[in-house]
């Protein structure tokens, strides 16, 4: 008797577990969900640099070979005088409270400026200097122009007049001239004495 018990509650347990197999095992498998990112917001454009423009100062400009200026009017006697002498010289525009003026003057170690190149070349070229920062203003332009204070000056009206032939904008500015009045270098900013140097040569050769 308790085996036949046994027996059908072993049934039961059969019946059960394969109905529940059966209830598990049917219908659809879902399928695992997957999720789409939102879209990527498009690159934000990058606006070009600004070009940068280079400030026009370059140590040595190409000299066209030309006359210096002669006009009685505009330019000093005693630079005529030299022309007419048939002597090489440096027109030299500087400015007495500017270091790159103060450097071309006595070069940076104080030992390669125009000064110790005039020493050097002393009888063979004449150096006419103008301390030009003195008696004029520079217009946002670069245009220059004598001070109210000096506006009775001849010696200065002839000198800015001179540096404005000339093109001067801004100092030091050199220009070498040859035995027969001609220019035949310039130089804006500091240069190197060599460079300089040997302009010199040329116009005392």
């Amino acid at each position: 008797m308790r085996s036949r018990v046994a027996a059908i509650v072993l049934a039961a347990v059969l019946v059960f577990s394969a109905a529940v197999l059966a209830g598990c095992g049917g219908g659809d498998v879902e399928e695992p969900q997957t999720t789409t990112d939102a879209a990527a917001p498009a690159p934000v454009p990058v606006a070009p640099a600004a070009e940068v423009v280079p400030v026009d100062r370059t140590p040595e400009e190409v000299a066209a070979y030309e006359p210096f200026p002669t006009n009685p009017a505009t330019t000093p006697q005693a630079v005529i005088d030299l022309i007419e002498a048939k002597q090489p010289m440096m027109v030299l525009f500087w400015d007495s409270t500017q270091k790159t003026s103060n450097d071309e003057r006595e070069g940076i170690d104080g030992k390669t400026g125009i000064d110790k190149l005039m020493s050097e070349y002393r009888g063979t070229i004449d150096l006419v200097s103008y301390d030009i920062g003195r008696y004029v203003k520079t217009a946002p332009d670069g245009s220059i122009t004598v001070a109210e204070e000096f506006s009775g000056d001849t010696a200065a009206q002839q000198a800015v007049t001179l540096a404005t032939d000339l093109g001067v904008k801004f100092t030091p500015y050199i220009v070498i001239v040859d035995g027969e009045g001609y220019i035949i270098a310039r130089f804006r900013g500091w240069d190197e004495y060599k460079n300089i140097e040997r302009e010199v040569l040329r116009a005392t050769s």
